[in-house]
């Protein structure tokens, strides 16, 4: 297959050193940009400790960068070809009767390398990370809470009236859940909202639910820092009750009974992007198996096992725009032709995700069919080049 064994060896190490360094440049700069974020929101609050919100922003950013990581490729590859072109290694490489594919095939394999260490390792790392970023900025978030609520309860405020249940309802307009669950129990229907799930959906963070009466009306709100699913029950820790025509109670822990299992939890509450990959064909058979649809699970478990081949198509796509560079061919060009490319490859690659989340197209081809159509392409092209 590499006639040059040598020289093969050194187009991969250089495209593997690319490649770790504009992943390091690119973790390092979201990082930093993160961490100002989070800096800019907290530090005017009590109890402010940059060094916890900088393990917090160091947490959250793996899993933010493995989406970027196809872009990675994608520059690394075009960073070493043009850097190949502009030394006249190419040129010299040609003129030895050196093939185009005898330096562009290990760029190739170690980007699909890199794509198995990103599913297999660096993905359950990552969504790893995730959770346990949350944890801590929930926990910071507590934390300050309650010196803030020390710092009030020292001014003797006024107690407040004792809300309606309209206006229960109504102090929820406006909150950021993007997850939400009907379910029933032993004290009645009830609707949980939460800002984040944890742990497969078992754990929620900022979470609130509303109980309701068996015959329809409010009977209560419950509002905790976290709550987790044990034994049957939602366990609603340091909550906050608010019963219509009572004031705010404080309680150190409410217990909500549901009808739902652990695995009927799971499949409502789970967040695909969340789940290490790993476990995502365990969710997929318990969907399966308890007649729910499971094609947002399916679709990111392929994702993942498409990705090596997403990577070797960013390789190809950028040796179509860069190994016909010159020293008289301008830079920026370039650049934008392989960004532009990739940019479209990347939007077709999340259309595609998308009609596979929402069961419009089998998960298997919308996963698998654009770095297949992209490496075709890019194929054909580079034959074309080489062989006219």
């Amino acid at each position: 297959m590499f006639r040059s064994p040598t020289l093969s060896l050194y187009f991969g190490r250089r495209f593997l050193k690319t490649a770790l360094i504009i992943f390091t440049v690119v973790f390092v700069l979201m990082a930093f940009i993160d961490y100002l974020e989070l800096a800019r929101r907290a530090a005017r609050r009590e109890g402010f400790d940059a060094f916890l919100y900088l393990l917090v922003s160091l947490a959250r950013v793996p899993n933010v960068i493995e989406r970027a990581l196809p872009f990675t490729i994608l520059f690394a590859s075009m960073a070493s070809f043009v850097m190949a072109n502009r030394q006249l290694e190419l040129v010299v490489a040609r003129a030895a009767g050196v093939s185009a594919w005898q330096f562009l095939l290990p760029a190739g394999l170690v980007a699909v390398m890199i794509g198995v260490f990103a599913t297999t390792v660096f993905n359950p790392i990552s969504t790893e990370l995730k959770e346990r970023s949350i944890l801590l900025g929930n926990q910071l978030a507590q934390e300050r809470t309650r010196i803030e609520s020390a710092k009030a309860a020292a001014n003797e405020p006024a107690a407040p009236p004792a809300p309606s249940g309209t206006e229960i309802i109504a102090s929820a307009e406006g909150s950021d859940w993007p997850i939400w669950m009907r379910q029933t129990g032993g004290e009645g229907p009830s609707i949980i909202g939460a800002r984040e799930s944890l742990k497969q959906g078992l754990s929620l963070v900022d979470v609130s639910a509303f109980v309701f009466k068996p015959n329809g009306t409010l009977d209560r709100r419950i509002d905790a820092p976290t709550a987790d699913f044990e034994d049957g029950d939602w366990v609603f820790r340091d909550a906050t009750v608010i019963q219509a025509g009572s004031r705010p109670t404080p309680q150190p822990e409410v217990r909500l009974p549901t009808d739902l299992n652990a695995d009927q939890v799971s499949q409502r509450l789970a967040d695909p992007e969340t789940v290490s990959f790993w476990s995502l064909p365990q969710l997929v058979e318990i969907s399966k198996k308890s007649a729910v649809p499971s094609d947002a699970y399916e679709m990111q478990f392929q994702s993942l096992l498409a990705q090596p081949l997403l990577f070797l198509a960013m390789v190809f796509v950028a040796a179509t725009v860069s190994l016909r560079f010159s020293r008289s061919r301008d830079l920026g060009q370039v650049i934008l032709s392989g960004v532009a490319v990739g940019f479209v490859l990347y939007v077709v690659t999340e259309l595609a995700r998308g009609l596979g989340r929402s069961g419009v197209v089998s998960p298997m081809i919308a996963a698998w069919t654009p770095a297949v159509i992209a490496i075709l392409l890019s194929v054909t092209v580079l034959l074309h080049r080489e062989d006219g």
